[in-house]
């Protein structure tokens, strides 16, 4: 009996201390990229499978063990498997990182997806997206700038009505070149989304690869994909910051001293009276500075920006909805930029084979600019034009003029300037632009590889501007009328594309077919009316019905409609050998009817040389040989009815006393029903390679993009009276290279990685065949200044939009110099004086005129760079990013009138203060005077042109993510990222413009310049 007391004690004893040998182990499974819970992780104690668990729904764990210290593996698909070490129960807040290779990651390609292993055209993604948040960037645009080889982004200064103009591979066409941009798999064509509505983006920039879109990609494809919900429960994620821009490197103008020596001594230099202004006895008024206008334009702008994203998923259904908010005030007074979005997404199976879905996206905008680009009434330039000695208002707290009114009889020496504070601040302006974009669609899995997908898509942009410019009383560019502007449009879109896709392997051999028929209509509206003569200016008057005056009305309409068939095949085989062609049909309504479809191939091929049997190099994980060709139409360059005869209306008077106004019609435009599609022709050749387990990535493309059948306006028929049609003439090639390279390790806790990328490209104006027949090799461009300088040609041989300059030999330091520039004894500038521009005869005819000038560079990049750090330390996070061009020229107009004191009296920038004087003969800046008989300004010479390269300090951003487990003690499954963001920090360029980037065709009268940013913001995911 004893002993059996004595087995159930020990029996007993036993199993309490089996039970105290058990170690629990807690824990959340959540990945490091967005924080979403982990569902079907798998977490293994010691090695030993048989005692493993799965994470639930929320990525919660629990599990016993009988070892009180060893280490615990956790692993999900698609994500890094991790060990740790534990001792003892203990709870885990864990992360995993996802693991997907360069060559696996899923690239979007038109209509579709491939493994980016597989592609054999030439495509890029755009990395590190999710740091798009970070930025304080407000378009895609800006994001993308430098980051992308053979994508220049040329931003168009820093008005925030305006957005940087995205150029692939280069100038094709006079016309629009702009990219398609389709959003979910829908042609885009409304304002600028919310860039944090975004996942992913591709740029298909070769005709291989979009030519699947067909007429309105040959500019090249931008594919953005917006962001779903992570399955688990609702998560709720913040994103805000708010900062401040400023301005640097302001050209400062001369003090009302200066002006007035300045001023004095020109007119000395050119042997002409002092103006009485100008004399301290007769105007001391004139003496003092009391603006430095620069300064009362320019100000520190805020910005702010807000987004807020819900998303979750279960087995059947996914959703997302987000709220953004952004709001930027400009650098000059009364520019600013809002816009309100509001997207919703969802994702429904209905059945096993039936998915069904929409993307509803709304966004109101507004933006408010300026006019920087006008030599007369350019806001900066203004700003320099008026005189130091006058306030921004005066003792009446009116808008002041050049003069007070009692010193009227001095405002003529001036010249005709808008107060520049006035200029920006008293119109009353408001542009709302109202955008809708919805889009279901239903995908039907028929059988097994087979699958039908059709999408509807609808848009509308309504637009509504209002502008009430009051009179301008004050003395200098004096005007005692007001204006009232009003106009609206209205677009409305819809796209129905019906596809039909089979993807299948048959042991070695894998095909993928998908084939299309898409169409879409577009109707527009457009009306705009002016009124003049207003009594009263105050806001309750500001209505056309108020005018005195109501001018004749403009309208504007069209339809335009396009429909399109497509068919594609992609196949490999073992992996190793890949074909794809397409082909498709376009037909529009722009074109007349037998010109109205046509055909449009391409094909690609690739091999994977590291897939063979013989190739054995244990440092190449991956090589990848690709060539491609296709063609494309361009519809963007075609005139919605330039088939037909235009006509146009005007007021006519009609009757012998001339007193009745009737309507007349009249043909505008002569017609041409030869015209055809535009064609973009590329080739290219590229590599793909992967080394030393994943870490360098290198990819290299040799390409050439040729547009055929130019359209360009027709020459004019003297007899016909209208403006001539629009021929298809013209031949553009661009040829380049593309290189990016890409590097990540990691050192102990410290992860980094190294990436670079740089494009360079030629391009050249093939042939203009249009004009053969009468014998004329190139388009002279209209940009000017002050209908004095036009610099810009484009001509067979040479770049689009060359510059067409006289050449600038230096400043005439003596007469002897002078006198030294001769054709046969005669002077070639007879009227220069020492301090003089000296110009090249090169034409050798012994005078300067048109005749002399030759084509130089464009302000197209021949080269543009991108360099971008990132390192993370256990929560720390630093990413830096260097972008910059070469190759840029820019005619920097600015000095025209900036330097030039034989315009109409305007202050001036400061640095004439450096001007060419017999003392003073190491400068650039030619001799002061109030005549310019040498036309040392007024010639259109390379004394304006500048090396616009730059370097710049795009973005440094550090952040800090808050460890999961001290957040997730106040919120569960939380986290929490704090960061520091500077944008557009430092610049290194030799540029002596406020900066390199203006935009345009590079021509800077006083661009409005790019902010540099400052803010602070955090990422909060609940």
């Amino acid at each position: 009996m004893k002993k059996h007391y004595l087995f159930m004690l020990l029996l007993y004893v036993g199993m309490v201390s089996g039970v105290a040998a058990q170690t629990i182990l807690k824990g959340t499974v959540v990945s490091k990229t967005d924080s979403a819970p982990v569902p079907g992780a798998t977490v293994i104690a010691n090695g030993q499978s048989q005692n493993g668990v799965a994470t639930d729904f929320d990525g919660k764990f629990t599990l016993s063990v009988n070892e009180e210290e060893g280490t615990i593996t956790v692993s999900s698909i698609g994500f890094k498997t991790i060990q740790l070490v534990y001792s003892g129960d203990q709870e885990f807040s864990l992360e995993l990182e996802e693991e997907v290779s360069a060559l696996d990651e899923v690239v979007l390609i038109g209509y579709g997806t491939a493994k980016k292993s597989d592609i054999t055209s030439a495509i890029s993604t755009v990395e590190n997206i999710e740091s798009i948040s970070s930025r304080p960037v407000s378009t895609l645009s800006d994001f993308l700038q430098g980051n992308v080889p053979g994508v220049t982004v040329l931003q168009q200064g820093g008005d925030p009505s305006q957005n940087g103009r995205i150029v692939i591979r280069g100038y094709g066409s006079f016309a629009d070149e702009a990219p398609l941009t389709v959003v979910d798999g829908v042609p885009y064509y409304g304002p600028a989304i919310n860039p944090n509505d975004i996942a992913s983006v591709s740029i298909l920039k070769d005709a291989a690869a979009a030519a699947i879109y067909g007429a309105q990609a040959a500019s090249g494809v931008i594919v953005i994909e917006t962001k779903k919900g992570k399955k688990g429960k609702p998560r709720i994620n913040f994103d805000l910051y708010s900062g401040i821009q400023s301005a640097s490197n302001l050209p400062t103008p001369l003090n009302a001293q200066q002006q007035a020596d300045v001023y004095n001594r020109a007119a000395d230099n050119s042997g002409a009276p002092r103006q009485s202004a100008h004399n301290a006895e007769q105007n001391p008024w004139g003496q003092v500075t009391r603006t430095n206008w620069m300064d009362a334009i320019f100000r520190t702008g805020a910005i702010y920006n807000a987004n807020m994203n819900i998303n979750g998923a279960s087995d059947k259904v996914n959703y997302m909805t987000s709220f953004g908010y952004n709001k930027k005030e400009g650098l000059l007074l009364g520019t600013f930029s809002e816009r309100f979005s509001f997207r919703v997404k969802t994702d429904i199976d209905l059945t096993d084979n039936i998915t069904i879905g929409e993307n509803v996206y709304y966004s109101r905008s507004e933006a408010v600019g300026t006019n920087s680009t006008s030599s007369y009434s350019g806001s900066i330039i203004n700003a320099l034009y008026m005189p130091s000695a006058a306030p921004v208002r005066d003792e009446n707290g009116n808008f002041s003029g050049v003069v007070p009114e009692r010193l009227s009889n001095f405002a003529g020496a001036y010249g005709d300037v808008y107060n520049p504070v006035a200029l920006l601040l008293r119109p009353d302006i408001t542009n709302p632009v109202n955008y809708l974009n919805a889009n279901v669609y239903l995908n039907y899995n028929i059988a097994n590889g087979l699958k039908f997908k059709t999408s509807y898509s609808y848009s509308s942009t309504n637009t509504k501007y209002k502008k009430f410019s009051p009179r301008i009383p004050e003395l200098g560019r004096t005007n005692l009328n007001n204006y009232l502007y009003q106009s609206y449009s209205d677009t409305n879109r819809w796209v129905w594309d019906n596809q039909l896709s089979y993807k299948k392997s048959f042991g070695d051999h894998n095909l993928d077919l998908t084939a299309i028929y898409s169409s879409q209509f577009t109707d527009y509206e457009y009306f705009f009316q002016q009124g003049e003569g207003f009594s009263n200016e105050e806001p309750f008057n500001q209505y056309m019905s108020n005018a005195s005056v109501i001018r004749t009305p403009e309208t504007d309409v069209y339809e335009d409609a396009l429909t399109s068939a497509i068919g594609r095949a992609m196949y490999n085989y073992k992996n190793k050998y890949f074909l794809s062609g397409s082909i498709r049909r376009d037909e529009t309504s722009r074109l007349a009817k037998e010109n109205q479809a046509d055909y449009f191939p391409s094909a690609s091929a690739a091999w994977k040389i590291s897939g063979e049997d013989f190739f054995d190099v244990a440092a190449v994980n991956s090589l990848k040989l690709r060539a491609s060709w296709g063609q494309i139409g361009n519809i963007n360059s075609v005139g919605y009815y330039s088939f037909d005869v235009p006509l146009n209306t005007t007021t006519v008077i009609l009757g012998a006393d001339g007193s009745l106004d009737d309507k007349g019609t009249y043909v505008g435009r002569q017609s041409n029903p030869n015209l055809k599609w535009e064609i973009s022709e590329s080739l290219d050749f590229g590599i793909d390679a992967s080394l030393f387990n994943n870490k360098l990535s290198i990819v290299a493309d040799y390409f050439e993009k040729t547009t055929k059948g130019m359209i360009i306006p027709g020459l004019e028929d003297l007899h016909q009276g209208t403006t001539a049609a629009d021929v298809n003439g013209g031949e553009v090639k661009n040829t380049g290279y593309e290189v990016a390279v890409s590097y990540k390790d990691q050192a102990g806790d410290l992860r980094y990685s190294i990436s670079a990328n740089a494009s360079f490209l030629d391009n050249k104006l093939v042939n203009l065949d249009g004009y053969n027949s009468s014998g004329i090799d190139y388009i002279a461009h209209s940009d000017n200044v002050r209908s004095t300088l036009y610099p810009y040609r484009s001509v067979v041989g040479r770049e689009l939009y060359s510059t067409y300059l006289i050449p600038y030999l230096g400043i005439f330091q003596s007469q002897d110099e002078i006198d030294a520039h001769s054709k046969d004894g005669a002077l070639i500038q007879p009227n220069a004086v020492p301090g003089d521009f000296k110009f090249q005869d090169t034409n050798n005819d012994g005078k300067i005129d048109n005749n002399d000038r030759v084509f130089m560079d464009s302000y197209l990049p021949e080269v543009t760079y991108n360099v971008g750090l990132n390192f993370e330390y256990k929560g720390f996070d630093l990413n830096m990013i260097l972008q910059g061009v070469g190759g840029v020229k820019v005619f920097n107009a600015y000095k025209f009138t900036a330097y030039n004191a034989s315009q109409q009296g305007y202050n001036l920038d400061n640095r004439v203060l450096n001007a060419w004087t017999p003392e003073n003969t190491s400068t650039d800046i030619p001799r002061l005077s109030t005549q310019d008989n040498n036309q040392t300004y007024g010639t259109t010479s390379s004394w304006y042109l500048e090396d616009a390269s730059y370097l710049r300090f795009k973005n440094i951003t550090l952040g800090y993510t808050v460890p999961q487990k001290a957040i997730g003690s106040l919120l569960e499954n939380s986290s929490l990222r704090v960061y520091l963001s500077a944008e557009n920090l430092l610049t290194i360029t030799n540029y002596s413009g406020m900066d390199p980037e203006v935009g345009g065709k590079g021509l800077d009268v006083g661009k409005y310049p790019p902010a540099r940013t400052i803010t602070a913001g955090l990422s909060l995911s609940l």
